[in-house]
């Protein structure tokens, strides 16, 4: 056999070693592309079936009452003294959606989450603001007051009533729990932020100028008026002495030290 033919011959098999590698890879990934896929349903098929056989025990067992072991120590950080005038209230409902690698790898280190918020909030006047420069006595009958601005005082979710609607967590991941805190914080903001859209703070005020115009009629006054920027300058009023009457003024009070030992 001359050399020529060897050397054709040796070419011709590294030829055909080449092809068959390349079809062996070809098959191998596909039926490694195929295991995946048929791996993944079938464990969502097993989850599938053991689902309702799940909800079935839990059905025949007997939940029990949760217990709460409370910390003996309660600390008191701060207590403050308010004088808030709360005079509007918007309570609100929202469905928010939250999700968390839901398109890669099939959802399996995804998770989604369905929350129905249910919140108030409360707005009004703090009342600890109001200075005596605040409010003018102009005759017996006419008074002036200058308001502090309204503000939000509660924004908070009715945790009785909010509630987590769906849940669902990949079969490659245990779930996220900072996940139901942030759309918590969510649906907060976005409570607060239709108040302020839909004018909380200017009902506020207006209520609350029509409490105090109504608590300083009781008072005799006949004529309240509310004013947004600094006070009007005017004589302050003096209460004038009825003929026959003598104002007598008061007798200075003489404070004795006391002898030291």
């Amino acid at each position: 056999m001359s050399e020529s033919t060897k050397i054709r011959r040796a070419n011709t098999t590294r030829n055909i070693a080449f092809v068959a590698l390349i079809i062996f890879l070809i098959v191998a990934t596909t039926a490694v592309i195929i295991g995946v896929v048929v791996g993944v349903s079938t464990a969502r098929g097993i989850q599938a079936v053991s689902n309702p056989v799940g909800d079935l025990v839990r059905k025949l067992v007997v939940d029990a009452t949760p217990v709460i072991l409370p910390n003996p120590v309660v600390i008191v950080e701060e207590i403050n003294s308010l004088a808030r005038l709360e005079t509007a209230s918007y309570s609100f409902q929202d469905i928010l959606q939250i999700e968390r690698n839901q398109d890669s790898l099939f959802g399996l280190f995804g998770e989604s989450l369905l929350f129905v918020a249910y919140g108030d909030v409360i707005a009004g006047v703090d009342l600890s603001k109001l200075g005596p420069e605040d409010i003018e006595v102009v005759s017996p009958t006419k008074v002036i007051v200058r308001l502090p601005e309204s503000e939000l005082f509660v924004m908070d979710l009715d945790n009785e009533r909010s509630y987590v609607a769906n849940r669902d967590i990949g079969l490659l991941t245990k779930g996220d729990s900072e996940l139901e805190t942030l759309i918590r914080q969510e649906a907060e903001a976005r409570m607060t932020e239709a108040a302020l859209a839909n004018g909380i703070l200017g009902m506020a005020d207006e209520e609350a100028r029509n409490v105090l115009q109504g608590l300083l009629t009781e008072l005799g006054f006949v004529e309240v008026e509310f004013v947004d920027g600094p006070m009007p300058r005017i004589t302050p009023y003096v209460q004038e002495i009825p003929k026959g009457y003598v104002l007598t003024p008061a007798a200075p009070i003489l404070v004795t030290p006391t002898p030291a030992p």
